[in-house]
């Protein structure tokens, strides 16, 4: 019975016991029940056994490096998570599939490379996510899709270089039309060059965009930037700080280099157009530069199709058949939560519409809508007038609303996609971009959609990027007969339709290969050109599409005969000369917008630039050409390369190298055996060679050559006479030193001094054992030997006399020599 009674005491204690002490993780405290804070913890993981019911939890500051997919399983209650200052590198598909009450996730300062398409999967209420201070380098377009709930997104502080239009859309119009709920994006600090125009007219609820910190390119691209800034007042932040010129830091250009540190909203009309090789006597107009680029617009497929049967109360008819191109612009859109399940969006549209016409056609036309060029006639929609095959209906103008100029005219309406029939819309003529044979209309029309939120959450969009970073090679340099590769890298959703438009204007579909294997590309972007011509230079321009979204991108190609200038003597500089064995330097400094990249072609035909040098030869960050170390064999022609996806620029440089003054050419030896004709007999002498006779010519020889023989200069000559060594060898090389032996200080002294007496003597000495050995053969009357003696001293004799004054003593020596001889014989 006591026993039954301790049990019940136990049981109505651990009651009593607050819930922070039955469910907090042990190596945290939870000062509230719905709270777990776990920093300065040094956790690994997410601790395990977090109650369900927790509402809150701090993991800030530890070295946690792993997120699994069960970290955070069945913490639906879950409304704000801290984890910055971790170490986490990635995140699984499906982590936070039960937070569907989360509000704020902080990830900063981790070191995430990747967002996918899965990775924020469930976060149906998140409203602030801070993703700063990783590492990101990519965000799939979809990532954001579903998350509607969301206002603020911070990515200051990363390494994105690239961004889908649609990257931070959370839902979409007719699926069609990307719309993103943000109200505040930080972009600072990243590696972003451009910003699509598209991205920013799908965020019409922005309040705040910090973009400082990028190195933006201020080219046409960026042209539309002004203009958007002036109609989204307060909208572009800048970074408030004393330290700054202005108390400010606010997006900079940082190319070209003539509108560097220019501020982006204050850009007027930047402008794209070819590179200029900067050099004197060089006259070039700004017309020859301007960019002949075909724009994306160009490569876009109609959005649609439309028919037109008009007339009016005066009679006046006429059909038309259109195309229907993208929407300049969405001119108006809004969306309220109709509950929490449902979101109504009201978006205006305003598209382009191009239709063939005839001369007559385009005469009753002109008559029946010319009154509504400088105002829209608005049309309301009657009755249906087909459903097969094809949706039309009929609208009649709005009386109420064109009281004013009311002319009654009708239109019979079939178009698709069908959204497009609306039940109202406004048809206006575009009177400056009509011809005879092709009108433009203006249609205008406002739609109404009602979207669930699951649906929302499903909805998959096809996307397509070409990979456009800061080391994509979009320009490049090659030599005839060299071969070319151009490497399209794509990232898509799946099902890619790749192709290429070649400089002739013909179209490569992928994979290719024609006949001959000269060229050929493969499904994954890469083009090969196995050996180009001239022929082949020009613009590649790189399309991918994947459904209705596409992309571009132009590669540029100049093909040169060599390092030389072309006929006629354009295009080369003054020449540069120098001595060798210094460095050259060959500037080459180009104009043009973007900045152009520099290729140097060699002489020999190879190519530097920035992705490629050797040893020896390289290129600065300017664009100089660096050679180290100079050569004879560096002379020739150096040909400067500039070029941007809009157009390119050559310059030649004629290099010539000589030798420093002072230094005499080096003489060239044939490396095989030569026949003895015309050269001087050289007796080669060594010391194991026995002399016979008596020590007279030892004796005589030993007291008139000399032991060195001292040079006009400070550069040492041939010597002449008989030497020792190889006849072709030079004579002033300097002898091999003698190997040391192991022994005592005195022993090795004794041995060097002995070792340069005889290198001196075989090198400047003529050995008297030799001579005592011709001398012996003399005198016993050998008359060939008498006669090879006396022709060799007579050679040598006329050798001496052909050589400069500064050799007389050896000429007396030798003169002595003969006369000694002739004694001898006699």
């Amino acid at each position: 019975m006591g026993r039954f009674h301790a049990q019940v005491l136990f049981m109505l204690v651990m009651v009593a016991l607050p819930v922070v002490v039955r469910c907090c993780p042990r190596p945290c405290a939870c000062h509230q029940p719905a709270e777990v804070h776990c920093t300065f913890r040094s956790l690994l993981a997410v601790p395990a056994g977090v109650p369900k019911q927790v509402e809150r939890m701090n993991l800030g500051f530890n070295t946690i490096h792993r997120i699994t997919y069960s970290s955070f399983a069945g913490l639906r209650k879950l409304e704000l998570l801290l984890m910055h200052g971790n170490d986490v590198h990635q995140i699984p598909d499906g982590t936070f599939r039960d937070l569907i009450s989360l509000q704020m996730l902080k990830l900063s300062y981790n070191k995430l490379k990747v967002i996918s398409r899965q990775t924020l999967t469930g976060l149906w209420s998140l409203t602030r996510l801070h993703l700063d201070h990783n590492r990101l380098e990519f965000i799939h377009p979809d990532a954001f899709q579903g998350l509607t709930s969301l206002r603020l997104l911070q990515l200051e502080g990363n390494q994105l270089q690239q961004l889908h239009p649609a990257t931070f859309s959370t839902f979409s119009i007719l699926g069609h039309f990307p719309v993103s709920t943000l109200k505040h994006l930080h972009l600072s600090d990243n590696l972003l060059t451009t910003l699509s125009q598209r991205m920013l007219a799908g965020m019409p609820y922005l309040e705040n965009l910090s973009l400082h910190g990028n190195p933006w390119t201020c080219d046409c691209g960026m042209r539309w930037f002004k203009e958007w800034n002036k109609n989204s007042p307060g909208v572009l932040k800048c970074k408030k700080d004393k330290a700054y010129p202005d108390g400010q830091l606010c997006p900079m250009c940082f190319s070209p280099k003539q509108l560097k540190k220019k501020q982006l909203q204050e850009l007027e009309k930047p402008t794209c157009n070819s590179p200029i090789i900067s050099t004197a006597h060089r006259a070039i107009s700004p017309e020859d530069t301007e960019s002949d680029l075909l724009t994306i617009d160009e490569f876009r497929q109609p959005l649609g199709n439309i028919s037109l049967g008009l007339s009016d109360e005066h009679g006046h008819q006429v059909d038309l058949e259109c195309l229907v191109t993208e929407p300049r612009e969405l001119t108006s859109i809004v969306w309220d939560y109709v509950n929490q399940y449902q979101i109504s969006a009201n978006v205006t549209l305003t598209l382009d519409l191009k239709c063939a016409i005839d001369r007559s056609s385009y005469e009753r036309l002109w008559r029946l809508i010319a009154y509504y060029s400088d105002v829209p006639a608005h049309l309301r929609r009657e009755i249906m007038l087909s459903k097969d095959p094809y949706t039309s209906f009929r609208y009649r103008q709005d009386v109420e609303r064109d009281a004013l100029y009311y002319t009654g005219v009708k239109a019979n309406i079939a178009a698709d996609p069908p959204w497009i029939m609306q039940s109202s819309m406004a048809l206006q003529l575009n009177r400056l971009q009509s011809t005879s044979k092709s009108v433009r209309l203006i249609l205008s029309t406002h739609m109404t959609e009602v979207m669930e939120n699951e649906s929302i959450r499903q909805q998959s969009r096809g996307w397509v990027i070409i990979e456009s970073k800061n080391d994509t090679r979009t320009i490049q340099a090659a030599v005839v007969g060299s071969p070319a590769e151009i490497n399209c890298s794509i990232h898509s959703s799946g099902n890619e339709s790749v192709k290429w438009m070649l400089p002739d204007g013909s179209t490569l579909k992928t994979p290719n290969s024609n006949g001959d294997n000269r060229l050929s590309a493969s499904s994954a972007g890469l083009l090969k050109i196995k050996s180009v011509d001239h022929s082949d230079s020009g613009v590649y321009y790189c399309i991918a599409q994947v459904s209705e979204d596409l992309t571009i991108l132009p590669f540029r190609l100049t093909v040169e005969e060599s390092s030389s200038p072309p006929p006629g003597g354009e295009g080369v500089t003054e020449p540069v000369t120098g001595f060798s064995g210094g460095p050259f330097f060959l500037p080459c400094v180009a104009t043009g917008s973007p900045d152009a990249d520099i290729h140097w072609i060699l002489p020999d035909g190879s190519i530097i630039n920035k992705w490629v040098n050797i040893s020896r030869i390289s290129m600065a960050s300017n664009g100089t050409l660096i050679i180290r170390h100079s050569q004879l064999s560096d002379n020739g022609y150096y040909k400067c390369v500039a070029g941007n996806q809009h157009g390119m620029d050559t310059l030649a440089t004629k290099v010539v190298i000589s030798r420093p003054p002072g230094l005499l050419p080096l003489r060239k030896y044939p490396s095989s055996p030569q026949p003895a004709e015309g050269v001087s007999t050289k007796v080669l002498v060594t010391d194991n060679m026995e002399s016979s006779g008596d020590n007279e010519p030892e004796e005589f020889l030993e007291k008139v050559l000399p032991r060195q023989v001292d040079l006009p200069s400070r550069r040492r000559v041939p010597s002449v006479g008989i030497r020792r060594g190889h006849p072709f060898r030079n004579s002033w090389r300097r002898p091999a030193t003698p190997r040391r032996r192991v022994g005592s200080p005195v022993v090795d002294r004794v041995n060097t001094v002995e070792s340069r007496r005889k290198t001196s003597m075989s090198n400047n000495q003529i050995d008297p054992k030799r001579w005592a050995s011709i001398l012996a053969k003399v005198r016993n009357g050998g008359t060939s030997s008498k006669t090879t003696t006396s022709n060799y001293v007579q050679t040598s004799t006329n050798k001496i006399q052909e050589s400069k004054p500064a050799y007389t003593k050896q000429l007396e020596i030798a003169n002595k020599m003969k006369d000694h001889l002739q004694k001898v014989q006699q």
